[in-house]
C-alpha cells in the first residue's frame, strides 16, 4: 500500500509536465530546450541536494565504475523518452499525450520475459487483465476529444511519438533498477533520480544546441515553466515514483500496480487543463473511461491484492 500511495502522490506530480507542455506549445516554446532544460535543471537541483547530504561522491563513484550504463540508460529515460513526450505535445492536447501514455503500463508487464531472469519473468496475467481495463478507460476518454481542434495526421504523430516513449521509459527505468541491483550498489532513490539525470548530460546539451539553433535563447516564460516541470514533475514526481518502484522490486506483479497508478496522470491533467488552459471537460463517454481508471486502480490497491495479483503472503 505505501508503493502504490506513494506512485499516486508521485503521478500527480507527473502531470504538471503534460499541462505545462501544452501551455508552452501554444506560446511558441521549442520543444528542444523545454527537453534539454528540464533534465539539465533536474540534475543541477539533485547534484545540490547530494551534495549538502554528503551523498553526491558516492553517487559519482558508482556511475564511473559503470558509465557506460548510465550513459546509455540515462540518455533513453531522462532524454529520449522526454524527447517524444515533448515534441508530442507540438501535435495534440495534453491530454491526449498524458492518455496515451499510460500504455506504459502494460508495455511495463510485456518487457519483462525480456528484463528479468527470475520470477518476475513470468506476466502476471491477472495483473496484466487489470491493467487492460485501465486502459479500456483510458480510450473512453480519448474518444470523447475525437473532435477537438487537430488534424487527424497531427493526432496520429502525436499517438506515435508517445507510444513509443511508452516503451522506452519503463524499459530505461526498469535497466537501472536491475543494474542497481547486480552491481551492488546501495543507492537511495534520489540517487538513482541524480545518476539518471547525470547520464542524460549528453542529449541535454544536444538538445539545447539544437534549440538554439533553430530559436535563439529562451524567453523568461519558457525558462519559468520548465524550472516548475523540473520541480514538479523531475524532482517530487521521479524521488516519489522510484522509491514506490524500489520498494516494489522483488515482484512483477508489485511493480505493475505501482506503474498502474500513471493512470492517475490523465485525470490530473484534464482538470489541470480545464482550469488552466480553458479546455472542454469530457463528455458521458470520457466520465465513464474515468471511472474505469479509478475502478482499475482500487483492485489494485484493494487489501484482497495478494489473491488478485497472485502477490505471495509475507513470511512472518
Amino acid at each position: 500500500m505505501k508503493a502504490i500511495s506513494l506512485g499516486v502522490v508521485a503521478c500527480l506530480f507527473f502531470s504538471s509536465t503534460y499541462i505545462l507542455n501544452s501551455f508552452l506549445s501554444a506560446k511558441g516554446g521549442h520543444w528542444a530546450w523545454t527537453t534539454g532544460l528540464r533534465s539539465f535543471f533536474l540534475m543541477l537541483m539533485l547534484m545540490a541536494l547530494l551534495a549538502a547530504k554528503g551523498q553526491l561522491v558516492h553517487l559519482l563513484k558508482a556511475i564511473r565504475q559503470n558509465l557506460q550504463v548510465w550513459l546509455v540508460w540515462g540518455s533513453i529515460a531522462f532524454g529520449l523518452a522526454y524527447y517524444f513526450l515533448t515534441y508530442a505535445a507540438s501535435f495534440g492536447p495534453g491530454w491526449l499525450v498524458a492518455g496515451v501514455f499510460q500504455f506504459t503500463i502494460v508495455a511495463g508487464i510485456l518487457l519483462s520475459p525480456f528484463l528479468y531472469k527470475d520470477h518476475r519473468a513470468k506476466i502476471p496475467m491477472k495483473a496484466l487483465l487489470l491493467s487492460m481495463l485501465i486502459m479500456v478507460g483510458i480510450a473512453c476518454m480519448q474518444w470523447s476529444q475525437k473532435n477537438g481542434s487537430y488534424t487527424s495526421q497531427q493526432l496520429w504523430a502525436c499517438v506515435s511519438l508517445v507510444m513509443l516513449a511508452a516503451f522506452v521509459w519503463p524499459l530505461a527505468n526498469r535497466k537501472l533498477l536491475l543494474h542497481a541491483e547486480e552491481s551492488g550498489h546501495n543507492l537511495t532513490a534520489i540517487q538513482r533520480v541524480a545518476g539518471t539525470a547525470i547520464g542524460s548530460l549528453p542529449v541535454q546539451l544536444i538538445m539545447m544546441l539544437y534549440g538554439y539553433s533553430q530559436s535563439g535563447i529562451p524567453g523568461q516564460e519558457q525558462l519559468l515553466a520548465v524550472l516548475t516541470i523540473s520541480l514538479s514533475s523531475g524532482l517530487v514526481g521521479c524521488i516519489l515514483f522510484f522509491k514506490a518502484m524500489h520498494l516494489a522490486r522483488h515482484d512483477a506483479a508489485s511493480l505493475a500496480a505501482v506503474e498502474a497508478t500513471q493512470s492517475i496522470e490523465i485525470l490530473a491533467t484534464v482538470v489541470g487543463e480545464v482550469l488552466l488552459l480553458g479546455i472542454a471537460w469530457p463528455n458521458m463517454t470520457g466520465n465513464i473511461g474515468m471511472v474505469l481508471i479509478i475502478f482499475g486502480l482500487v483492485l489494485y490497491s484493494m487489501p484482497a491484492r495478494r489473491k488478485t495479483l497472485q502477490i505471495p503472503r509475507p513470511l512472518a
